[in-house]
């Protein structure tokens, strides 16, 4: 487990200590049944008291994001499968475009082939040791940071993207119009995390500022995953809205 140096002091060390464990987890970094290290560990990695460590691991656990068994150790729970209410809408994907994705300038940050985290293979459907096309850019509105994009596409299609294409159109609107690839729907999730290094280092937050996290999942229309987003957004600079027809309910 990378190190992250613990230093906001107005957020008690077990609450930001609870919160970069939690970050990994989500960002997929962690598999589910896949072993943290131990209290002991814990505090040599992160140079902070065992109190601190077991007030952080008692948290998640009561959030269920890990679990306890007895002489054998901590580990990373199915988050999946977690006690969530969801309220769902449904509508036409095209509304990503018009509403959702307008740009500003993009810069991109990083274009790689890598093996990506075991949540992104199963979301890909893809072999846990296959390389996948991992893209990172920001988003910037007015000269401002406002939102950190990871893409993740299967190495058939993220090969053919073009560099200068993901600086001028929304991921979206390339697989469509560019590469004629049908993404006819997809699932969009979004919550509130704690932004950890790599988030607070490109929105220019500090470590720990409550960011909104949101996962986009795009299919054809035969179900075959064709790009999953993790995108991190500046509470400050982004308002999620969502246009409701009221008689579409029940």
């Amino acid at each position: 487990m990378e190190n992250e140096i613990l230093t906001r002091r107005c957020v008690p060390l077990y609450i930001q200590l609870e919160q970069i464990i939690k970050s990994r987890i989500l960002k997929g970094e962690f598999s589910p049944g896949d072993k943290i290290p131990t209290e002991r560990e814990l505090c040599e990695i992160y140079k902070v008291s065992l109190i601190t460590v077991r007030k952080a691991i008692s948290s998640l656990v009561r959030e269920g994001f890990i679990i306890r068994k007895q002489g054998k150790g901590t580990f990373i729970s199915d988050v999946e499968t977690k006690n969530i209410r969801k309220l769902q809408f449904t509508g036409n994907i095209d509304g990503f475009i018009k509403n959702g994705l307008k740009l500003n300038k993009m810069e991109v940050l990083a274009i790689e082939k890598k093996i990506p985290p075991f949540k992104i293979s199963q979301a890909l459907n893809i072999h846990k040791e296959q390389e996948a096309v991992e893209i990172i850019r920001r988003r910037d509105a007015d000269d401002v940071p406002v939102a950190y994009l990871k893409n993740y596409l299967p190495m058939e299609i993220g090969k053919k993207i073009k560099k200068n294409d993901l600086k001028t159109y929304s991921m979206l609107q390339i697989l469509r119009d560019k590469l004629k690839i049908p993404v006819s729907s997809g699932t969009h999730n979004i919550e509130a995390v704690a932004a950890d290094y790599d988030v607070s280092s490109v929105l220019s937050l500090e470590m720990f500022s409550p960011v909104l996290y949101a996962e986009l999942h795009m299919f054809t229309k035969e179900k075959k995953p064709v790009e999953f987003t993790q995108a991190f957004f500046r509470p400050d600079r982004f308002i999620y809205s969502i246009e409701v027809n009221i008689n579409e309910f029940n």
